[in-house]
């Protein structure tokens, strides 16, 4: 994915996560409301360079 902010791009990956559906919690208007379970594993963050106001610093992605 790639954003932009104020004139500068930034180049982003997005981990997946793996969800799944869990037991009917209850309606709303007529519609089933179940909750979601997230996977426990934890993505590794990686530095990115970034710039603000053109001065640049280290972020975590």
């Amino acid at each position: 994915m790639q954003l932009r902010f104020l004139g500068a791009e930034y180049d982003c990956q997005w981990p997946n996560i793996e969800t799944r559906d869990g037991e009917v919690t209850g309606k709303y208007r007529g519609v089933v409301w179940s909750a979601k379970h997230h996977s426990a594993t934890v993505a590794p963050t990686t530095p990115v360079t970034l710039r603000f106001m053109g001065r640049s610093y280290q972020g975590q992605v």
